[in-house]
């Protein structure tokens, strides 16, 4: 067996490398989706609720909170699945809260994967990401 002083600084390094975990991406690029939002009276419905919270990963209740108290409105979820909103909110808002909400509560600061799960623990969320294994401690809302 080689003492690691017979080993050349180029055999070192291709032993090191060879030794990584490889880097698993599956080559896919997340779109953040854009809500359908329509107006009536005074209220904002946003049609495709279900399919975003469907699509970032989260419970409806969760998202749904996140915008009770970004827009400081009440909001309801109807039978269709569909988010109605008191107040009257223009896609771009919407769209922009979605953004934000997927920087703060989707994405994984360390590695930015989306493959993340929230957890409650106590009066805060935990953020474990399933690609790098990463925890992060996140403000309740």
């Amino acid at each position: 067996m080689k003492s690691i002083k017979d080993y050349s600084y180029e055999e070192l390094l291709d032993r090191a490398i060879q030794r990584l975990p490889s880097k698993k991406s599956s080559g896919e690029v997340f779109e953040i989706p854009r809500a359908e939002v329509l107006i009536v009276g005074g209220r904002t419905i946003v049609h495709n609720f279900s399919e975003i919270a469907e699509a970032l990963g989260r419970e409806k209740d969760i998202v749904q909170k996140y915008f009770v108290k970004e827009l400081g409105v009440p909001a309801f979820l109807n039978e269709a699945g569909q988010l109605l909103l008191q107040g009257k909110f223009n896609a771009s808002v919407i769209n922009k809260l979605i953004e934000v909400f997927v920087e703060k509560y989707v994405k994984c600061p360390t590695c930015g994967a989306i493959h993340t799960k929230l957890a409650k623990k106590g009066k805060v969320f935990v953020m474990r990401c399933e690609a790098c294994g990463a925890e992060t401690t996140l403000s309740a809302f």
